[in-house]
């Protein structure tokens, strides 16, 4: 069993005598006795206990059992307990003993929870491509992310106990809650991630002047982003927020505004949406700045805006003003972030476009990726076709922010790349339509995907899974992002990248498809990262379900 001492905080046992000389106290006749208690009596391997005790008419005190040496009269120490077993701590001072035990479980629990997750699934889910090795790693100085699935765990835990009850028949819901985060977060640590993005949604209540989101309806709840924030600050692991602008407004099925994958905008539609969101996310930056959180996102996730009227039939002139007052009203909600947060501030959640206003005032900019492949290629792609075209992609891209194309320089484009710092987006889902086609719904049945209807009522049912094809898109796409010449390289993250439980096996009905989202969790593109993250390698080992 392994023990780690992390701090020893011995009482000072001093006498101090004043003035003249006086005769020694006379000594007690009382026995020697001791106490001490421990914090806890039950933990997870790798978690610590708290041991304190005192003692009196004791002249000295010696540890034994799971602990050993002599310490002070009084005092406190915390032990790191990375082995699971049985342990047991003993003190016995001047002949006056007390002992406590603690067991260090295998498997993580909170309270009467145990994750009933498994990462078991069909062999035929690796996929057809070849796996990679990773090729390199990223020094310390960069930011090496990835992102909680945007679903509040409640919702996970509400469907099972709709389908298979008998799962959690021990768990309450914030058991489950706590133990899926916690050991989520433990499990990034251990794969070398240095800072977790939390996504989160919300409903808006419709006011007639400014819309304001119905904090109750929150996927993660606000009591919830106080206990990750609790635990990553525990596990030395820095924290990223952002905020999905959900048009829908609460306890009802409407929208704010119609939107059918792109919000088309007016003037005035755009207008309340800017203060809508300004309103929201400096309440957030508030309240984070409070939690310890270092970084967040100015802008926002999945809301797409079309400059070009609700009908999209603004004059160019219209759609210049409708871009620049964009600009405008997101560099003033980034200096109003400014004022509550101390963090770092990003953007590039959703619109990647360089505007002086914005651009030169926040400290990194995420920048994604599109489809990287043709359909006719799916069958031959590899890590070096993938490598190539995700560098072709940044070299494009630069040239298009810095205006070095045929198109035309915005008239606030910024130039003062030392400012711009990137944050690379890894998001690659595990089928391999996704290499040429891009994102497939993920989280519920559709009946109808690039054309093709479902004979069930669930084309992802018809999807084949292909855990080899988001690994040599990501072993690609890092490898260029690691040798791109373009771009003053931040760091990079996965938004949304990592499922909160091992589920592997999708059926559309409890945990949707984790199978064919994006999520590396169980997946051979965990041990890429880890690699690229850590420079630790560690052969990816399934668990087959056949």
């Amino acid at each position: 069993m392994k023990i780690v001492s992390v701090l020893f905080i011995a009482a000072s046992l001093t006498s101090c005598g004043g003035g003249g000389g006086g005769s020694p106290a006379p000594e007690s006749s009382a026995p020697p006795s001791v106490e001490l208690s421990v914090d806890t009596a039950k933990i997870f391997r790798g978690n610590s206990i708290k041991l304190n005790w005192s003692s009196s008419n004791a002249s000295s005190c010696s540890a034994s059992g799971d602990w050993s040496g002599t310490v002070t009269l009084e005092g406190s120490e915390t032990l790191i307990l990375a082995d699971a077993g049985a342990y047991n701590f003993s003190l016995n001072c001047s002949g006056a003993i007390s002992s406590h035990s603690v067991t260090v479980t295998d498997y993580d629990f909170e309270g009467t929870c145990i994750n009933p997750h498994d990462s078991q699934f069909p062999r035929e889910y690796l996929g057809e491509y070849p796996m990679p090795d990773p090729q390199n790693y990223f020094d310390d100085t960069l930011i090496k992310a990835i992102g909680l699935k945007d679903y509040g765990i409640s919702w996970i835990y509400n469907a099972y106990k709709n389908n298979s009850p008998l799962l959690l028949q021990d768990c309450t819901e914030e058991q489950y809650v706590k133990l899926m985060y916690r050991e989520t977060l433990r499990r990034l640590k251990s794969i070398g991630v240095t800072s977790v993005w939390v996504a989160n949604f919300g409903y808006w209540n419709n006011d007639p002047e400014i819309w304001t989101v119905d904090h109750s309806t929150k996927h993660i709840k606000d009591w919830e982003i106080a206990f990750i924030a609790d635990t990553a600050r525990a596990l030395d692991i820095n924290l990223h927020y952002s905020w999905q602008f959900n048009m829908r407004i609460a306890n009802s099925e409407d929208l704010l505004f119609p939107f059918n994958g792109t919000a088309y905008v007016d003037m005035s539609l755009l207008t309340r949406i800017m203060a809508a969101h300004e309103k929201h996310i400096i309440w957030e930056a508030q309240r984070l700045e409070g939690l310890g959180f270092k970084s967040m996102s100015a802008d926002w996730q999945a809301m797409w805006l079309a400059f070009c009227g609700l009908d999209c039939t603004a004059t160019e002139s219209e759609i210049v003003d409708l871009k620049d007052f964009y600009m405008q009203r997101m560099g003033q909600i980034i200096a109003g972030i400014r004022q509550s947060f101390s963090g770092e501030v990003f953007v590039g959640e959703g619109i990647q476009w360089n505007d002086e206003r914005v651009v030169d005032q926040v400290d990194g900019i995420v920048v994604n990726f599109p489809n990287l492949i043709a359909d006719d290629e799916i069958e031959t792609a590899n890590v070096a076709l993938i490598e190539e075209r995700a560098t072709e992609y940044i070299a494009d891209f630069h040239q298009d922010y810095y205006c070095q194309s045929s198109q035309p320089c915005w008239e606030r484009t910024s130039f003062n790349n030392e400012k711009h710092r990137i944050i690379f987006n890894l998001f690659a889902q595990s089928h391999a339509s996704f290499l040429s086609r891009g994102w497939v719904e993920d989280g519920f049945c559709i009946d109808e995907l690039f054309g093709q209807p479902s004979d069930t009522g669930c084309i992802q049912r018809q999807i084949k899974t292909d855990f080899s094809a988001q690994a040599i898109w990501f072993e690609g796409v890092l490898r260029a992002i690691n040798n791109q010449p373009y771009f003053d390289l931040k760091g990079a993250t996965s938004t949304t990248g990592y499922w909160l439980s091992d589920t592997l096996l999708g059926d559309g009905d409890i945990e949707a498809f984790p199978n064919l989202s994006q999520s590396i969790r169980g997946k051979p593109a965990e041990k890429i990262i880890q690699y690229w993250y850590s420079g630790e390698y560690q052969p990816y080992a399934a668990e087959f379900s056949d």
